[in-house]
């Protein structure tokens, strides 16, 4: 889940031509004014993003570990005959 945000963020940020093929590969890191709202914005919404997709990750998996003992600890009904 987390690759694949990555994935398409990056792809989002190539489609808006962002991203040039030649040092510093960041349209804003050219200019120094835009380096530094460009590092505020990587600083406060990029670590929130993925801060949120790992807390969302950790709750999936918690659930899942508790809907699997739970399911463990139910024994199977007895087949009558």
């Amino acid at each position: 889940m987390l690759f694949g945000g990555s994935f398409l963020l990056a792809f989002e940020h190539l489609w808006h031509g962002e991203i040039v093929p030649w040092f510093p590969f960041l349209t804003a890191a050219a200019d120094p004014g835009d380096r530094a709202q460009m590092l505020y914005e990587m600083s406060t919404v990029g670590v929130m993003m993925a801060v949120s997709v790992t807390l969302v990750w950790g709750a999936v998996t918690a659930a899942s570990c508790i809907l699997e003992r739970r399911n463990a600890s139910v024994k199977p009904a007895k087949e009558s005959e």
